[in-house]
């Protein structure tokens, strides 16, 4: 059967990756979110005096083809390099940032794609040789009727393991195990924005303590910035997270703050704003357990999984992931 509409599950950049080389093939894609915005963990909060990117930091480029989709972007100015001033030497390769903010990265992918947002998928069924959508209770009027396609001759799962496994157990119940074996792991992080406190320093990723991962937002390429005022990102270990994860945000702001008044050096850190605490439940890939292979695809179920929780936590293997899924669809999909 020629597939001619494909759902897709989840707007990461894995989802929206997929969801873009299909659609420039010809096919009619779907993409259904459950959050408001695209992006996943790249992720930008924008509150009235600044923006924190609050998930993914910042990624390399080593594979050919996302290296020349970065150098497009960095054409553009949507990326930039960024090179912080750390304690220890800066890393060979480059850094890369998305301008002017993270998510910048995920919108860029995802204009003119058609994202449905705020409309959570609770179920896949196949009907008749079709895949059908089930959307959990609440969701958008527009997710419910004619408005939005429902029914597709393919499926895409571009969301966290634990997300997906639900979803693929009535279906493939050996892929859900495999999944289910490589969990996601959480993570605390801080914004705060602060009187500048006297350090020349920008990054830090700390050998130990409860901080696996520190910045100054406002050193990034195109963020606010402001004379009066340094805005911080203080990321924990997914160790502490695990340790503390149902903690009370206070006591996560204020232990992670004291541990960053450690790392810069410093007495004390003066608050101009309220801190804001954001847990991420699915923040990176449990390291050392096997990986899956870049993408899953089924030919005969026209089922398919694409993500870094595949292999890698990286922004890099998100988009050859989904890359990957996009070009086994289209090999069942000539002309």
């Amino acid at each position: 059967m020629t597939i001619k509409r494909v759902a897709v599950v989840g707007a990461g950049l894995a989802g929206l990756t997929c969801a873009r080389e299909l659609t420039q093939a010809g096919l009619a894609v779907t993409v259904f979110e459950k959050s408001r915005g695209v992006g996943g963990r790249l992720s930008t909060r924008r509150v009235d005096w600044t923006t924190f990117d609050h998930g993914t930091q910042y990624f390399t480029a080593r594979d050919p083809v996302f290296t020349d989709w970065i150098n497009g972007l960095v054409a553009l100015g949507i990326v930039s390099q960024w090179s912080p001033m750390m304690s220890k030497s800066n890393p060979a390769e480059p850094w890369y940032v998305a301008n002017p903010g993270m998510n910048s990265l995920a919108r860029a992918q995802a204009k003119d794609l058609n994202v449905v947002p705020n409309t959570r998928v609770s179920a896949i069924k196949w009907l008749d040789g079709h895949w059908q959508m089930v959307f959990e209770e609440g969701a958008p009027a527009t997710a419910c009727d004619n408005a939005i396609e429902t029914t597709f001759d393919a499926v895409v799962l571009a969301v966290p393991n634990e997300q997906a496994v639900p979803l693929l157990q009535p279906h493939r119940a050996d892929w859900a195990a495999s999944l289910a074996a490589i969990p996601l792991l959480p993570c605390w992080t801080v914004m705060l924005s602060t009187e500048p406190v006297a350090t020349t320093l920008q990054a830090g990723q700390p050998e130990s303590g409860p901080i696996g991962w520190w910045a100054r937002n406002d050193s990034k390429p195109d963020r606010s910035k402001n004379e009066r005022q340094q805005d911080w990102v203080i990321q924990a270990t997914s160790t502490w997270t695990e340790q503390n994860l149902n903690a009370d945000k206070t006591v996560v702001i204020d232990e992670l703050q004291k541990a960053l008044l450690v790392q810069l050096g410093v007495a004390q850190m003066v608050n101009i704003q309220t801190a804001m605490a954001h847990r991420w439940l699915y923040a990176r890939r449990t390291p050392g357990l096997a990986t899956l292979g870049s993408s899953l695809w089924h030919t005969q179920q026209r089922l398919g999984v694409c993500g870094d929780g595949l292999t890698h936590s990286r922004v890099e293997q998100a988009y050859l992931s989904g890359r990957d899924v996009a070009m086994s669809i289209l090999n069942e999909s000539p002309g």
